[in-house]
């Protein structure tokens, strides 16, 4: 389900005004692909208000994949070719990583604003008529550090993403083909690469009133993620062999929870999943939930799972989904059941709900 920006027809702008803005490459206000009706304030239906993307875009390919940036060596006849034709053999021609920044009113060119071809550039034959090039446009947001993106000599790109964890911040890219010049500003649709994990307590008791100390979930989580362009079908890959240890807090401070009340967990993490992984490892290995509740005047441990040292979550999470951990109380025995959306439900993998020791 795609939602756009309230302000859809709002377009990315060229930020010097003395220019003719007649050429200009402009963008409409990015929307982001949600996979499901998230209600979770973090994954979005919009880049929100002050983000900065990254934009490289593509259309004129080279004679060969030699290489090289002087006008002769740009296939004359390439530009009308579909991304899929000149793939093998394409540059970052259009735009190489031009910044954009998003406002109320849409987005802008935080630098030198990027042009469709004309009939005078050296790149284009004489009698070729630019009206019809296809252009395509890869994405990625935030714009910073975490992400890197490899062009050979010649070919499409790889795009490249690391994790540092705790992760706050979400990641997404966009790949949109064949755009032609007269169909108007570009629509780029982002796509997030992370999924979103917090946690929710439910007490269940009538007459008791608990108080959560404290909740972490520890464990070694993927790190390094990267598409890569050049396949038919480009998707987020996970690199089974970068992993890091760390550790998410999701209470650092007490918590309480009312009888017959839930509350909830005070922050939410993003975490790199792994699609082609098993149960064990979708999120990484040694994963394990600890802390500790106060009931009755009791502190009582929590250790998910009760023994071993990996948390299987049952099932691969999703990118731009919010997962919540239900930590439910009943009586004196905590049940665990993740939940996506309200609408899909699993439990922890173990032979037991039951985890209180």
């Amino acid at each position: 389900m795609l939602f756009g920006c309230g302000l859809m027809f709002s377009a990315c702008e060229d930020n010097a005004p003395d220019s003719d803005t007649g050429d200009i490459i402009l963008f409409s206000s990015p929307a982001v692909a949600v996979e499901s009706s998230s209600r979770a304030e973090l994954v979005q239906s919009a880049l929100p208000e002050g983000s900065v993307f990254s934009v490289y875009g593509y259309c004129i390919p080279l004679i060969d994949n030699q290489g090289g940036t002087s006008d002769d060596r740009f296939n004359p006849t390439g530009g009308e070719e579909a991304w899929n034709a000149k793939k093998d053999l394409i540059t970052p021609d259009v735009i190489n990583g031009a910044e954009l920044k998003v406002d109320r009113l849409g987005c802008y060119y935080t630098g030198t604003p990027a042009r469709w071809y004309t009939p005078n550039n050296p790149r284009v034959r004489k009698e070729a008529d630019p009206v019809d090039f296809k252009y395509s446009f890869i994405a990625f947001a935030p714009s910073g550090e975490n992400f890197g993106i490899t062009h050979p000599l010649a070919g499409a790109p790889t795009l490249s993403y690391k994790v540092s964890y705790p992760c706050e911040e979400d990641a997404m890219y966009s790949f949109l083909t064949d755009h032609k010049r007269e169909w108007g500003a570009v629509d780029l649709q982002f796509r997030h690469i992370l999924t979103a994990l917090s946690v929710q307590f439910n007490n269940y008791n009538r007459d008791e009133d608990i108080v959560v100390n404290s909740l972490e979930l520890e464990g070694d989580f993927y790190t390094d993620a990267s598409i890569d362009f050049s396949e038919p079908d480009p998707t987020v890959r996970v690199n089974d062999g970068a992993l890091a240890a760390a550790t998410m807090q999701f209470v650092s401070q007490p918590v309480t929870v009312a009888r017959e009340a839930s509350a909830k967990g005070q922050d939410t993490f993003f975490v790199l999943a792994n699609s082609h992984g098993t149960e064990s490892n979708y999120l990484g290995s040694s994963k394990v939930l600890r802390g500790s509740i106060t009931y009755k005047g009791q502190t009582i441990d929590i250790r998910i799972p009760k023994e071993g040292s990996n948390f299987n979550f049952g099932r691969v999470p999703l990118p731009g989904v919010n997962y919540t951990l239900n930590i439910n109380f009943i009586g004196n025995d905590i049940m665990l059941m993740l939940t996506a959306d309200d609408v899909e439900y699993w439990e922890s993998g173990s032979d037991s709900n039951t985890i209180i020791e």
